[in-house]
């Protein structure tokens, strides 16, 4: 059984070690992590989204060839 303890500074939650395969429990504890720090980010959405295209752009630029064979780009 999961169960959740709020103190006056955290929230507590204590999940059985057989109840969440190591690897889902590792990407859900990345994701609240990702929020943590969005939550605390000043950056603005409009400041943002040339990053991500940026990002986006340079990762297609390095992996294009695993989708696309070389005859077809």
């Amino acid at each position: 059984m999961i169960t959740m303890e709020k103190t006056n500074t955290d929230v507590r939650v204590t999940i059985p070690k057989d109840a969440v395969p190591p690897k889902q429990l590792n990407a859900f504890l990345d994701w609240l992590r990702l929020e943590e720090i969005a939550q605390r980010s000043r950056l603005t959405e409009k400041e943002a989204d040339p990053l991500a295209e940026e990002t986006k752009a340079d990762w297609w630029a390095a992996n294009k060839e695993k989708f696309i064979p070389p005859p077809e780009r």
